[in-house]
């Protein structure tokens, strides 16, 4: 079969966009009265009696905005959304993971308004059946034009210098006025051809996806509705000819503008318009479309890349990719699009309604009931309301005055309506996870309520919004993730450096050749951060513990990462603020000079010590001659007392000796004359 020509083309295009979903069925009649409900105007089912109350139950709008503060804490939190897993121990392999980790959640929280366009995204799958957002490769040009006074020659060159950078493709002189003393006005003009990663948020009534689709990548058509000023065209690159040949948006689109009627009831319901009406700032609406059809006539369906304007086709490519991201909070199986919170809660909103309604109607008729009037009344004088106003009788009147008007009395039913209000705002939280502050009427019924059960009753709503969590990062924020890495590795040429954790890092995605697994870090915890900080402070209890008692359970990367996950529960961007990464040498290089730093400073401290003035050196002598001077005292009364003890053992060793030979000579006199002299020698004075 030959190839499609345009008119083919075209024809085709347009079959398949009367198939979408979203001008079949009543998927956005629903999506209207959501919003409208969530707004809480009195638009679809929520009509008054002009005479009668016309309040409108908010519960849509109270379960939106709870849910919120908990989504964006998840999201926008310091810590990776997804990360990308290795399927291999590959080295090249695991470092292209965490290259592509740390690049694809810069692109997404580095994006101009990257708050805003995650919330935004996340608001619409709370309020819509999904929220969309778009990302996709834009390269534009821009113009820009800078004066300066008083230059010199070298400060030109320095300005053109400084003007010069990777996206700058041109700077020219515009204008230049030399004086008399050699320096000059000069007029640049600087043209920028940027090519950055852009994410958009899609509305839903500009969404384009065939009815019935079961995913993204299963849909004939994924598409959406995009106004361009002719402008921007030029700027996209599209040729002046081809610009001036679109038509003007036109305002027919009855499903896109009822929804823009909705969210811009306050700023008079119109669509947005530039109110600078000139060529340039002409709007051209355009069908952005990826379709998969066989254009080249080979018999296979391919994906292709379609731009189409009134009847001209802009752009014509084959692409192998649905460049948008889809999420709902409440997936259904075997459907693209899921329901909503504003879906599930919607039915509680038109009950509340009716009964407050209901009960305010009955008390303003029990504070300002109807009256019976006899005839004799004056009716003028009945009907005027005035402080101490009167009310006449006819003067023939035969009857009492209280008997010509009293109240016709209706009775009151609002203790039973709140009765009533009391269940339905039970059933919302038991469907919604939404607790209310209070869920009793009454002292008596508060105090019912005991804390075992309210706790349940919480972590049964905290449960919900983790499940939600968990629902947005597996569909649409993984979505987001594969895509621009799918973009990054084929569209992007050149290498960039950025900022992860204050350190500088260059990553070339045109080098990236590995499908990696995805891995989702939210979802768990989500309603209650302090719960997971707690148990990770346990955690990193029980880690250094087991540290410090020599186990291999655990070291310092292990420690690292705990406190990390504590930094990112705390909501504190970066962790290298406080801690060292064990992992990166340049940082445990630091932690080690700092030590070294430490020491040295001790050591010079104790130098200086010794080197202080002559007075603390004579002191010191001082203190140290008296210390010399006691050890000598102690020393020579230590000497001395060992002479003494020698001195008197001589004594007794000659004593001794004496006596043994005055005894001796005594034995040899007894000897010769036979007697006993011992008694007359003791007589004479002698020692034995």
């Amino acid at each position: 079969m030959p190839k499609m020509t345009d008119s083919e083309l075209i024809s085709v295009l347009n079959d398949a966009k009367a198939d979408a979903v979203t001008y079949n069925g009543e998927f956005m009649k629903d999506n209207q009265k959501f919003l409208s409900a969530y707004y809480g105007l009195k638009e679809y089912e929520f009509t008054a009696n002009p005479e009668e109350s016309s309040v409108v139950s908010t519960d849509i709008a109270d379960v939106v905005e709870a849910d919120m503060p908990s989504l964006m804490r998840v999201f926008t939190g310091s810590g990776d959304i997804i990360s990308f897993e290795a399927n291999t121990d590959s080295e090249a392999e695991q470092q292209e993971a965490q290259d592509k980790t740390k690049y694809v959640n810069w692109v997404v929280k580095n994006q101009s308004d990257s708050f805003k366009m995650q919330y935004d995204w996340l608001k619409d799958a709370e309020i819509q059946k999904f929220g969309v957002v778009k990302y996709f490769v834009d390269e534009s040009t821009e113009v820009e034009e800078v004066e300066f006074e008083g230059l010199d020659q070298e400060e030109i060159q320095g300005v053109i210098e400084s003007l010069r950078s990777p996206d700058v493709k041109e700077v020219k002189i515009l204008e230049q006025e030399e004086y008399d003393n050699g320096t000059f006005d000069i007029k640049f003009k600087v043209k920028r051809e940027k090519s950055q990663i852009k994410i958009v948020n899609v509305p839903t009534e500009s969404f384009i996806i065939t009815r019935n689709a079961r995913s993204k990548t299963d849909a004939p058509l994924v598409g959406d509705i995009v106004s361009k000023t002719r402008s921007e065209l030029i700027a996209d690159g599209f040729k002046r000819e081809l610009v001036e040949s679109l038509p003007s948006t036109t305002s027919d689109n009855d499903t896109y503008n009822q929804m823009d009627s909705i969210r811009n009831y306050d700023q008079g319901g119109e669509s947005f318009n530039t109110s600078v009406k000139d060529w340039a700032n002409e709007e051209v609406e355009i069908y952005d479309l990826y379709v998969k059809l066989d254009y080249d006539g080979d018999g296979i369906a391919e994906r292709r890349h379609i731009m189409i304007s009134g009847n001209r086709v802009l752009i014509n490519e084959s692409f192998n990719h649905v460049p948008y991201a889809m999420l709902s909070a409440i997936p259904m199986p075997h459907k693209a699009i899921g329901r909503s919170r504003a879906e599930i809660t919607y039915q509680t909103q038109l009950e509340k309604t009716a009964l407050k309604r209901g009960l305010l109607n009955n008390i303003y008729q029990a504070n300002a009931p109807r009256n019976v009037v006899h005839d004799d009344v004056d009716l003028d004088d009945m009907l005027t309301m005035r402080t101490n106003g009167i009310v006449r009788l006819d003067s023939d009147s035969k009857i009492l005055p209280q008997q010509a008007v009293f109240p016709l009395v209706t009775p009151y039913t609002g203790d039973r309506t709140l009765q009533v209000l009391q269940y339905v705002d039970q059933q919302r939280a038991q469907t919604s996870g939404t607790l209310l502050s209070s869920q009793g009427l009454s002292a008596d019924t508060i105090a019912k309520e005991t804390a075992t059960r309210f706790n349940g009753i919480e972590k049964a709503g905290s449960a919900k919004i983790e499940l939600i969590c968990r629902n947005y990062a597996e569909t649409g924020y993984r979505d987001l993730f594969e895509g621009i890495a799918w973009l990054a590795s084929r569209f992007q040429d050149t290498e960039t450096e950025f900022m992860v954790l204050g350190k500088a890092m260059r990553v070339d995605p045109r080098k990236w050749k590995y499908n990696h697994s995805i891995k989702t870090n939210v979802g768990l915890g989500a309603g209650n951060n302090e719960a997971l900080i707690e148990s990770l402070q346990g955690i990193y209890q029980i880690q250094t513990q087991l540290k410090m008692s020599g186990s291999t359970l655990a070291d310092d990367s292990d420690i690292y990462n705990t406190l990390k996950r504590i930094t990112d529960g705390l909501g504190l961007p970066r962790v290298d603020e406080f801690f060292n990464n064990p992992e990166e040498p340049n940082e445990l290089l630091k932690a080690q000079n700092e030590q070294l730093n430490a020491m040295v400073m001790q050591m010079q401290q104790q130098i200086q010590q010794m080197q202080n003035p002559l007075a603390e050196s004579e002191q010191i002598k001082a203190q140290a001659s008296l210390i010399k001077a006691q050890g000598d005292a102690q020393v020579k009364m230590m000497e001395m007392q060992q002479k003494q003890e020698q001195f008197a053992a001589e004594l007794r060793e000659k004593q001794q000796a004496q006596d043994d030979k005055i005894a001796l000579e005594l034995t040899k006199l007894e000897v010769e004359n036979r007697r006993q002299l011992n008694a007359e020698f003791k007589d004479n004075g002698g020692t034995q």
